[in-house]
């Protein structure tokens, strides 16, 4: 039983390692004090209004080969860290994602205070439903039974008044619907849409358990989608 824990330990000690690479403090407040851990990681909404706001650390987070190069997964990096440090919102400021360096998130972290947080979920739309594709590749999906092409590195924006449906499917009998119900003031919805793949379906009678599905409407972190479309916005500038 000694060598698989060794083994274990290795594992974490590596992964440690490797986390630890991928993240930069690139300029850290003098003055603050933390006070605990907070596993919130808010979008901020509005950049100009810092009313409520402490200012904690600039963090650049990039990816690697073994702690991952996809946005999510340097995203969470940056969460996690923000967590040790103490503070709960972040300001987005830039993601470059080129051939020939790695993919590099920069984010300001902040702690907000109960006020602040309620003034930012108060901005925020309300009903309505966003749609990502994929990276790079035009992505179709039904929209109340219309087919419609989600641009690459693009999103498609649907309201849903009180009262009123809109209906999600992707890929057939194999693949994915969503029903959304439009409610008073119900906080917008993100989604992000993919295409074949494997699982996700139930498999038929007397198979391996191994299934196929035609596609995928996936939900998505609100505050990860907010800052995707801050992404996508910063490189058509």
């Amino acid at each position: 039983m000694k060598i698989p824990y060794l083994l274990c330990c290795c594992l974490v000690i590596l992964s440690a390692r490797a986390y630890s690479q991928n993240i930069d403090i690139l300029r850290k407040s003098d003055t603050f004090e933390r006070k605990g851990k907070h596993r919130d990681f808010v979008y901020w909404n509005n950049p100009s209004d810092t009313a409520g706001l402490e200012y904690v650390a600039t963090l650049s987070s990039k990816g690697s080969a073994m702690g991952g190069s996809s946005l999510w997964e340097i995203w969470s990096h940056a969460g996690n860290r923000s967590t040790r440090l103490g503070s709960n919102v972040f300001i987005f400021r830039s993601f470059t994602d080129s051939d020939s360096t790695k993919p590099e998130l920069i984010v300001d972290l902040y702690l907000a205070n109960e006020e602040a947080l309620q003034r930012n979920a108060d901005r925020e739309e309300k009903n309505v439903v966003y749609l990502f594709g994929n990276k790079g590749k035009e992505m179709s999906v039904k929209v109340n039974a219309e087919q419609k092409d989600i641009p690459a590195n693009g999103v498609l924006r649907y309201e849903i008044p009180a009262g009123t449906e809109l209906h999600l499917s992707k890929g057939g009998a194999t693949g994915a619907w969503r029903h959304i119900k439009g409610e008073e003031g119900k906080a917008a919805l993100f989604f992000s849409v993919s295409g074949p793949g494997l699982g996700g379906a139930v498999p038929p009678a007397g198979s391996m358990g191994i299934s196929f599905n035609s596609g995928r409407i996936t939900d998505m972190n609100p505050h990860f989608a907010r800052m995707m479309m801050a992404v996508q916005q910063q490189a058509v500038k």
